[in-house]
Order: C-alpha cells, then structure tokens, then sequence
C-alpha cells in the first residue's frame, strides 16, 4: 500500500507503460538505474502468482553478473522483492548481511526486523549485526532490538549493549537509548553487560539519575566516585564501597580516582579535593608520598589543587606546605587549593602567607591572582584588614580583575567608606581607557559594578554623578554570584529601568548549588515554597530544577549552577516599574538568599535606600 500511495502516478522515465508486463521483463527493470521504475516494477510484480515470481526470481539471481558494479545492489533488490511478497528467504538474508557494500547490509538488517518472527535464531544473528564495522549496519541491529518482548527481552538487551563495542555517534546513542527505554517497560530490571569494555561504556551513557540507581558493582562506584555531580554523600558511600571491595582505605582509594582523572580528564577533581580537605590528618599521613608525588606530576589543574588539598590537612602547617610548594605552577595550585578546605580555623593560618606574597616584588601575576584570590578564604578577623590589601591593588592596578572578584567575596561590615572615593574614582578611569569592543567582558562589568557600588557610598552629588559616568560607558550586564559559606548572592540589588534588556551573569562560588529566579514584587516566599518538597532531578522544560511550571510570578530562571560553574540569564525589565526581587529557590535557601531588582523609569534619578 505504501508503495502505491508513494509511487503510482509517478512519471516514468522508461519503460512508458509496464502494465501487463511479463514476470521476467519486470524482473530486468529492476537493474534500471531510475529508482521509481524499479518501485513501480516490483508494484506490478505483486499482480503475479508468487510461486511463479519467486521461481523466476531465483533464476534471476542466479543469471546475475557478478562483476556488475552494481551486482549488490541487484541481489538487495531481489530481497525486497521476497520480502514485498511475504516470503523469507533466511539464505538471501544471511547473504545479503555479507554484501561489502554496508547500505545493503543495512537494508538486510531492517528486513530481517520486519520477518524476525519467522527467522530462527534471529538474536543471535542480529548481535553479530549489531557489531558490524559500520555505523549505519549497526543502526539497524540495535532499532530491531526494541521490537522484542517476552523471553526474547534479556537476548534483545544484549544485542543493544553490542553496539558499545565500537564507537558511537549521535543517531546510534538516541537509538540506544530509545531502544533501552522500550525494553525497560518489559522487564524489572535493566542487566548489566558481562563485557567489561561494554560495561564500561554503557554506564558512560547513563544520566546521574539512571547511574544512582543502578547496583553497586566496582565500575557503577567508580563512575559515581568521579562523576561531577554525585552528591556529596553518594560520593563518600561509593568511596568506602570501593575500598571494602579492593580491602583498601578511603585515601587510597581517593589518590587512585584522581589519578584516573589526570589521565582521562573530568570535573570531578575538585570534588574530591574536598573529600580530602575534610578528612583528619593522621588518615592522610601514611600515603603523604603519593600525594606528595601527585602534586608534582599532575597534569590537570584540578587534580593537582586536591593533592595540595591532602598536603596543607596532613602537614597542619601552612608555612610548612607553602615551603614544599617549590614552583610557580605548585603555589597557584596551592592557593587555589585553599577553596577546598572546610576547616574555618585552618585556612586563616594561611593569612600571614598571602600577605607576604602580596608583598614581595618578585611574586608572579599567577601567584599574585591566585593570593588575593584567596584572600576572602582567611575568615571575618582578617576581612578588614584584606579589604585595604584588595583595594590597593585595585586602585594600583595589579591584577585589579582577580581583585575586584575577591574584594566582591568579603563581607560588607568589613568595606571601608573611606576608601569609596578612591577605588571609584581609579575605577572610573580605568574603564574610560577600555576599548569600547572590551566593555562587554565579565571582568569589565565586574569592576564597573563595584565602583558603582563604591560611589553609592559617596555623597550624592558625587554618588549620581560616578554612577551616570560608569553605567554610560559600560553595558546592562551584571555579575551576580554566590558567597561561599554564607548562603547570599554578593549583590543584593540591581538597578534596571523598566522595558529595557539587560543580562545577569550568574556564577556559583559556594560549595553547593544554587540557582536564580527574578520573581514579581512579594512572590518571592510562594514562589519558593511552590518548589520546596519538589526533587532534583523533577526538571521543567527548559531543563531547570526548582523552578514551579507555568507561575506568572517567575519572570526569568536560570538552572540549578553547581559549585564553579555560571550561567547568563537575559532579561527584559518589566514595563511596570516597582521593586521586583530575585531569590534561590533550593530548599532552605529563600529566606536569606534573596535581593531585590529595582526597576524604574530613570536609573540617573533613582536614589537606593542606604
């Protein structure tokens, strides 16, 4: 029926008129190049008998020249033919399976799916299939797959895992996983691949939420010791689990995953850094040397800050490890490290090392970064006397882009008013002299978001007039991000006039994660307890999480930002002006985690409540 809705009435090239046609002449047009001709021939085959066009069919085939470069493809035509008629012919389909042309290949796999119920042993034929050398073949094996049911569901699951033995590519993983998806519907559970190559692909397939699920066997811990987003207790259970099996310790087991991940990358480094940062040092003592030995043969930046992590808990000595740390690279490394550690009493012993790089002429701009980078790390005794350290560079100009994202991280008690005048007013010059096509970067806004926020603190004749100045030279983007540890956005207000776009770049510096919703003025606690009970892995359509489906009351969203990473949220401003609000919809967070958007007719005029 397909074929004639498709194909009658077409224009035939040649011959003009076939009806009535002898089997055997329609039989040799189906060598003719014209594929609607070879179509409509095998539509007026089926007016024959189909004894008599299968026993002229056969003798066909067998008069065929086989040096014919389109040999093949003349055999794959005589099996539509069979299976156009209803009639299997397992030898040809086998044949046809060998054909060194992969397109019949393919085409013998779907017909061997279409007659399945009538081809013994079909599953084993289609696993031999499904690890065909290409792609296209292989297609074919693992869509019959999800055709299975009953007894036939365990055999039709292995022929789909054949699949993983070679390379994939974006068509063969969305078929994979549809076809899994069917199965899964006809059987309790999904089992897992004997083949360990396999075992091991297959579980890289897997979302975090099918990874949670799946049973503790050594490849499933080590995917959810080293995947990015297993949470924190997940993690811990699966590295115990792990040392249990290899009748190891937690460390080791620790040191061994970092070391995978410095051969084969990911972004799971820092996650165990914390892990490590969390644990008592007399644990950490006896595998000091591979740690040691870690740190200074790392190859990815993650890895090597969780090594120096391990080092500073085991040695409890800040001036100690600083000592160790011999190069450039390994003192970067270590003071980005210092994010890691949990211990509130530990990382304020490194105050007196930070301030004696920052103070010496001969530390390099990386070293120079990565000390004020750590500075807002040093704890609430240290902050004011940070703050000055952080706004003279700022005012200097010496990493004033590391500076100014450090100086953002201090609490605001520790800001000194006196200092307004002058960080604004070196801000303000800076930015003049930023070429206009620079004035969209991150660390552009950053900074001019200070300052303003710098001239607020000034009168108002000179607050207005710094302010005017900065927002006419730089754009409608703000930088919005996380404090660590004290659960609030850095910027609790942002100015924006009505009906115009603007961008919130949104970046999580915490250790868990947060989101961002711009909600309509007193929405803020309905909308964040519509969402409070709601799972994390509940996502709405645009692939956010904690965030309620069709509220009129959210404005814009962003996603669920772990630790590290941001996200830019574009907006355009509510037409009604009025003191809108932008929250964190985690569970727990709504009630301190909040600021307020203010959108008015004339940002110029509009003076902020101090």
């Amino acid at each position: 029926r397909i074929y004639r809705l498709t194909f009658e009435g077409m224009p035939l090239l040649k011959p003009a008129k076939i009806d009535g046609e002898p089997v055997e002449k329609l039989l040799d047009l189906l060598k003719e190049p014209e594929n609607n001709v070879r179509e409509r021939a095998k539509i007026e085959l089926g007016k024959h008998d189909t004894a008599q066009v299968m026993a002229a069919l056969n003798k066909w085939v067998g008069a065929l020249d086989k040096s014919d470069r389109n040999y093949e493809h003349h055999v794959l035509e005589a099996l539509w033919v069979k299976q156009y008629h209803n009639v299997v012919d397992e030898g040809l389909i086998k044949r046809v399976l060998k054909s060194p042309d992969p397109r019949a290949r393919a085409q013998a796999a779907r017909v061997l799916t279409y007659q399945r119920d009538r081809v013994p042993e079909v599953l084993a034929l289609l696993k031999t299939v499904a690890d065909d050398e290409h792609p296209r073949v292989r297609l074919e094996a693992v869509r019959a797959a999800s055709f299975f049911d009953g007894k036939d569901v365990p055999a039709a699951f292995d022929v789909a895992f054949t699949i993983l033995k070679r390379d994939t590519d974006y068509y063969l993983d969305y078929t994979f996983k549809e076809t899994l998806k069917q199965l899964s519907t006809l059987s309790k559970e999904v089992p897992l691949p004997q083949d360990p190559v396999v075992l091991a692909k297959y579980i890289d397939h897997m979302s975090d939420g099918e990874l949670a699920k799946m049973p503790a066997v050594e490849p499933v811990l080590l995917a959810r010791v080293e995947r990015k987003n297993t949470s924190a207790n997940d993690r811990e259970k699966a590295v115990g689990e792990l040392a249990k099996l290899h009748k190891t310790d937690r460390v080791t087991e620790l040191l061994a995953a970092l070391q995978r991940l410095d051969a084969k990358g990911g972004p799971a480094a820092d996650e165990l850094g914390k892990i490590l940062g969390g644990t008592d040092a007399k644990a950490l003592a006896p595998s000091r040397a591979g740690i040691v030995a870690l740190a200074g043969k790392a190859t990815q930046d993650g890895v090597r800050r969780a090594a120096w992590t391990a080092l500073t808990v085991a040695d409890s000595n800040p001036q100690a490890t600083w000592s160790a740390a011999s190069t450039d690279a390994a003192r970067e490394a270590l003071l980005g490290s210092l994010a890691n550690l949990p211990d509130p009493v530990l990382r304020p012993k490194f105050q007196p090392v930070l301030v004696a790089t920052l103070g010496d002429a001969k530390t390099t701009a990386g070293v120079r970064a990565a000390a004020l980078r750590a500075l807002p790390l040093m704890g609430a005794d240290n902050a004011k006397a940070n703050f000055l350290t952080l706004a003279a560079h700022i005012q200097r100009g010496l990493e004033r882009g590391p500076a100014t994202r450090a100086i953002t991280q201090l609490p605001h008690d520790s800001w000194d008013k006196a200092q307004a005048a002058p960080l604004a007013a070196s801000i303000l010059a800076w930015a003049k002299a930023v070429p206009a096509d620079k004035r969209t970067a991150q660390e552009f806004v950053e900074t001019v978001q200070f300052g303003t926020e710098m001239a607020a603190l000034l009168p108002e004749t000179d607050a207005t007039r710094i302010r005017k100045e900065l927002r006419s030279l730089g754009v409608s983007v703000f930088v919005v991000k996380t404090v660590r540890e004290q659960m609030r956005y850095d910027i609790t207000q942002i100015v924006v006039e009505a009906g115009k776009p603007f961008e919130i770049i949104f970046e999580n510096m915490d250790a868990m994660p947060h989101n961002l919703l711009v909600v309509k003025p007193g929405t803020r606690q309905k909308t964040a307890e519509a969402v409070q009970t709601a799972k994390p892995d509940k996502l709405d359509k645009q692939g956010r999480a904690y965030v309620p489906e069709k509220d009129s009351n959210v404005i814009a969203a962003s996603k669920l930002v772990e630790p590290g990473q941001k996200e830019t949220i574009k907006i355009t401003a509510p037409r009604e002006p009025g003191e809108y609000e932008y929250v964190c919809t985690f569970p727990g967070h709504w009630q301190i985690m909040w600021g307020k958007l203010s959108v008015v007719k004339d940002v110029d005029a509009y003076v902020p409540a101090k």
